[in-house]
C-alpha cells in the first residue's frame, strides 16, 4: 500500500491478515526509495504475539508499506503474524557461521575499516528471500555526505562481513557512499521518466479532447 502520512499510523494497533491483533506502531523510518519499498514501521509486540513468535524480544518488529493492505483507525497487514516471525527467525549465513535475523536488529555496523557506519534496524524481502538489510546512517556521516535523517539505506545482504557484537561489513565508507548514489541516481532517473510519461498522457488526452 502506498502511505502518505506515515506519522499517522503512529500509536495504532496492528492486526494480521487473519485478523490477530500483533501489536501497535510505535517508530518509522523514511526509506532510500519511496516507491519501494516506501516507509519503514517498527511493531511494538503485544505479550502473546512477542512470546509466540518473536522469542520474546522487546525489540520492535519491523515492516514496511508493502505489508500494509489498508489502514483505518487501525493498521492491517497482508501477512500473518507467523510469516512476520518467520523472518525474524530466519537464519543468516556469515561463512562458517549462523546467527537469527532478530540477533542483528539494533546492531551497530561498521565498515571493512572498522568506521561506524549506523545501525541495523530491518530488512526487505522477495519469495522469502533477503533483497536488502536497512541501516540507520550514523548522524555523523549524514552531515558530512549531506544525507538525510531518519532514512534506512540499503546494504545487500553480500555485504557483510562478519557478526559478533557489532556487523563489519566487506566494503568502505566510500564504496558505500558510491552504492548509495547509485541507487539515488536510478530512483531520479525512474521518477524523471515516470513524470515524462505523465506529461505525454496528459497531453495526448488534452489533443483528444481538442479535436
Amino acid at each position: 500500500m502506498k502511505v502518505n502520512n506515515p506519522h499517522e499510523l503512529v500509536g495504532k494497533e496492528v492486526v494480521d491478515v487473519n485478523g490477530n491483533t500483533v501489536g501497535t506502531i510505535d517508530k518509522t523510518w523514511n526509506s532510500w526509495n519511496q516507491d519501494f519499498p516506501g516507509y519503514f514501521f517498527g511493531i511494538k509486540a503485544y505479550d502473546n504475539p512477542r512470546d509466540t513468535w518473536f522469542r520474546g524480544t522487546c525489540k520492535l518488529i519491523p515492516i514496511y508499506s508493502d505489508y500494509i493492505k489498508h489502514t483505518d483507525d487501525r493498521v492491517y497487514l497482508n501477512k500473518t503474524t507467523e510469516e512476520l516471525g518467520r523472518f525474524w527467525n530466519k537464519a543468516v549465513h556469515f561463512g562458517t557461521t549462523t546467527c537469527p535475523t532478530d540477533e542483528l536488529v539494533e546492531k551497530p555496523v561498521y565498515d571493512r575499516n572498522h568506521s561506524r557506519v549506523g545501525t541495523f534496524y530491518t530488512w526487505t524481502e522477495s519469495d522469502g528471500t533477503y533483497k536488502n538489510y536497512g541501516v540507520l546512517l550514523d548522524p555523523y556521516l549524514c552531515d558530512t555526505w549531506k544525507m538525510p535523517y531518519n532514512t534506512l539505506w540499503p546494504i545487500p545482504p553480500n555485504f557483510l562481513a562478519t557478526v559478533t557484537d557489532t556487523i563489519l561489513l566487506d566494503k568502505t565508507l566510500d564504496e558505500l557512499k558510491g552504492f548509495w548514489d547509485q541507487q539515488n541516481t536510478t530512483q531520479y532517473n525512474q521518477n524523471t521518466q515516470q513524470q515524462q510519461y505523465n506529461q505525454n498522457t496528459q497531453q495526448q488526452q488534452y489533443n483528444q479532447n481538442t479535436f
